[in-house]
Parts: C-alpha cells; structure tokens; sequence
C-alpha cells in the first residue's frame, strides 16, 4: 500500500513540553479516523482516503518510524519525517 498525495507534502513537527511528545504533520486535511499503533505508543490520523495526516508519537523510545511507516505505506516520507522530528520545537 503506498499513499498518494495530491499536493506536494510539507513534513513538520513540533514538540509538547514536558511530556516528550511529539506532532507530526503529513499532509493537511480532515481526520476521519485515529488509529493506534501499540498501546500507548503513537497515533496515526487518516483521511475519509485512510491518507495518513499526521502522527502523534506517544512514547519516542518505543516508537519505531520505519515499521509504521511501512504500515501506512508513507516509507518514502521517512528521511522527511525523520528531518522534521530532528527539526521539533515546543509548539503548535
């Protein structure tokens, strides 16, 4: 499963103080469903689509970004992500 973006995906991400958790945004649009990965660990939003929007990452030490990605078939987004996460500030 690989998912199609029709407008070019700016990757960001930022930071939740104190609570080590972290916002990823894929793609802008309407969540129609969160999914969980593990418990605990993170939450992917999807579209009406199943296109992934953005991710909240839960638990960064148990988080594993390729096996997710792969997951939700955005693997080509993971140099993207991986920048973004490197990039997080405190936010929105």
């Amino acid at each position: 499963m690989s998912m199609h973006y029709d407008q070019t995906v700016t990757v960001s991400a930022y930071t939740v103080p104190d609570d080590g958790i972290i916002m990823i945004t894929i793609a802008p649009g309407e969540v129609d469903i969160s999914e969980e990965v593990e418990p605990c660990i993170a939450v992917v939003d999807l579209d009406a689509e199943e296109r992934v929007l953005g991710i909240e990452v839960l638990d960064r030490s148990h988080f594993d970004l390729a096996a997710v990605a792969a997951t939700y078939g955005i693997a080509d987004l993971v140099p993207e992500i991986e920048a973004a996460i490197a990039a997080a500030k405190p936010g929105p």
